[in-house]
């Protein structure tokens, strides 16, 4: 009696054991992506530097993931300083994200804007002290996950997480709650293009769970629930670096899980349906805007199409030149006011509202409107090109552009690289790669510090910036995950970390591909569906970073699931093994 009562004992032990360590996964996979709250951040000494007008900034969503993270992390040291699996030693392909960390330190000792490349910048916090966490999540995921049960019990979690970013989404989706733009899924992530990246990861595992799961009416559950979520925060996002980077991780996962698939047929089957069905309903509530999402994904689509095209915008003294793809004007300021010409010097006729103090433009610049403010103090010029401002100041006896800040400026003219004329590819991403790809040449060994993009960017590129939306947006981020370290850390430190990436990638395919018709041959059915959920989150992650930053809404879960699926391996070579020898 006493011995079984210590059984029941010892086994409620381990029990509580496995939630304490689970818990830290927990609060990544279930309560970042889900958690937001209003904190005003005042400026630091940077940040002023750059946002004039303001002191402060409202952050919902950001801020307070960060937060969370870091607490996760150091309950992640906390656990493992107490169930330290003295068994397994540290793998020596984790020396390649110590190396890229390595340049993430130096790249911050040396970052021209200190604070930023520690902290991070304002609505992103991707700074050094975030890629710490990052780098232990992959770490102590690989070391404290020691079985496939609490993979299990976490990848739960996370998609019952998943059901309540839906559940938010589906309200912004239909209006109920109307903080966005119509049919714009942002929910609890904060922005639609990285709750798209965050369905690409959710929908492997969703799926490897439903074909997990052995009870018909569990299984009839997670297929409405998850995956049913992850299919409405895909199209939902109306993202089309997530639509792609969906289909890459759903072809990995079909040509690996194939002989699954055949076996399960008919839930995948009905999983075909419902996904049509999802995508027909989000299309016809939208009024076809899905679809012309999807169109937009074709190669040789020209977003540009008849659009006005800015080609330069120069100043010399009392005067100022626009250049378009269409016409030139030319613009004096001279103690008569302002005056207008073409490129051959001719006069452009203008007609003036001395009421209301407006322009109005003829023949070729019909779409040119100003607004005029001239006195003995300055005299002001702003012209509205197509729904395009751009504002002239004479200051000083020159003429001048506001800026950004609503300061008056100088103009940039930065060095590009690509894209000329396709600078409104893949939603003005064209434009900001053509200006952010010269600015490798100085970032090989050392970048300029992780999350100090805002600062090293030409953001008085006039003329390009008219072409990508408006001269007063502030770019802070590459969109470009790929870009996003390398400009931060350096070049070597992106190489260290796609090093890594890649050997894992590599690996777990051979795994995978290695008799996958003999149920344990590098470990059970069960292990190999996982792993490959493991793999095509991965992989889907990285197409979408493409197009798409790192985010602390998101990032943490793709480092766990890295580091699981490292585990995962490691465990199938195990058994592997064992079974060769229990063989012999």
């Amino acid at each position: 009696m006493h011995k079984l009562e210590d059984i029941n004992e010892t086994a409620a032990i381990q029990v509580k054991n496995k939630i304490l360590i689970n818990m830290p996964f927990i609060i990544i996979a279930c309560v970042i992506p889900v958690i937001h709250w209003h904190i005003r951040v005042m400026h630091n000494e940077e940040m002023g530097m750059v946002l004039l007008k303001t002191t402060w900034y409202d952050d919902y969503f950001n801020l307070i993931k960060a937060v969370f993270l870091l607490f996760a992390v150091l309950l992640m040291f906390i656990i493992y300083l107490f169930n330290r699996d003295t068994d397994i030693g540290f793998p020596k392909v984790f020396m390649f994200p110590v190396f890229y960390f390595l340049f993430v330190l130096l790249s911050t000792y040396k970052s021209s804007y200190p604070i930023s490349a520690f902290v991070g910048i304002i609505d992103r916090y991707e700074g050094c002290l975030t890629q710490f966490c990052y780098m232990l999540t992959l770490i102590f995921s690989f070391y404290l996950i020691r079985d496939l049960r609490q993979y299990i019990a976490i990848t739960k979690f996370m998609l019952i997480a998943s059901i309540i970013v839906a559940f938010a989404g589906i309200l912004q989706f239909t209006g109920v709650n109307a903080s966005e733009p119509a049919y714009t899924v942002s929910s609890t992530i904060g922005n639609s293009n990285y709750v798209g990246t965050y369905s690409v990861i959710m929908l492997p595992c969703a799926v490897s769970i439903v074909f997990y799961e052995q009870d018909f009416a569990k299984r009839a559950c997670f297929l409405l629930l998850f995956i049913g979520s992850a299919l409405f925060l895909l199209f939902g996002s109306m993202s089309g670096a997530a639509f792609g980077a969906a289909f890459i991780a759903a072809a990995v996962f079909a040509v690996f899980m194939r002989r699954e698939i055949i076996k399960q047929y008919k839930w995948f089957i009905a999983l075909m349906v419902y996904g049509i069905f999802i995508f027909l309903l989000i299309n016809s509530y939208s009024k076809g805007l899905l679809l012309e999402e999807l169109k937009k994904m074709y190669p040789f689509h020209n977003e540009n199409g008849n659009k006005l095209y800015f080609e330069d915008v120069n100043l010399s003294g009392e005067s100022a030149s626009i250049k378009t793809n269409r016409w030139t004007l030319n613009i004096k300021c001279d103690n008569d006011g302002f005056g207008f010409s073409d490129e051959l010097g001719k006069p452009v006729a203008v007609q003036k509202d001395h009421e209301m103090q407006k322009l109005y433009f003829f023949d070729r610049y019909t779409g040119i409107t100003g607004l005029l403010r001239e006195n003995e103090e300055f005299q002001w010029l702003m012209l509205d090109i197509e729904g395009k401002d751009i504002e002239f100041v004479k200051y000083d006896g020159k003429l001048h552009v506001v800026g950004y800040n609503g300061l008056i400026t100088d103009i940039e003219h930065p060095e590009t690289f690509g894209f000329k004329g396709r600078e409104s590819f893949a939603s003005g991403r064209g434009y900001i790669w053509s200006r952010a790809l010269p600015l490798l040449k100085k970032a090989v060994f050392l970048g300029y510090g992780p999350d100090t993009f805002t600062y090293i960017f030409p953001q008085n590129d006039i003329a390009g910036k008219l072409n990508y939306g408006a001269i007063w947006v502030i770019i802070g981020k590459p969109h470009n995950w790929y870009l996003q370290v390398a400009l931060g850390s350096g070049i070597l430190s992106l190489v260290f970390l796609l090093c890594f990436i890649l050997w894992f990638i590599i690996k777990s395919m051979k795994l995978l591909a290695a008799r996958s018709h003999q149920r344990n041959n590098g470990g059970n059915s069960e292990e190999r569906v996982f792993l490959c959920a493991a793999l095509s989150a991965v992989i889907g992650y990285l197409a979408a970073g493409v197009f798409n930053d790192s985010v602390v809404a998101v990032s943490p879960i793709f480092w766990m699931m890295l580091g699981f699926g490292i585990r995962m391996l490691k465990i199938s070579e195990t058994n592997a093994q064992l079974n060769l020898y229990g063989g012999s």
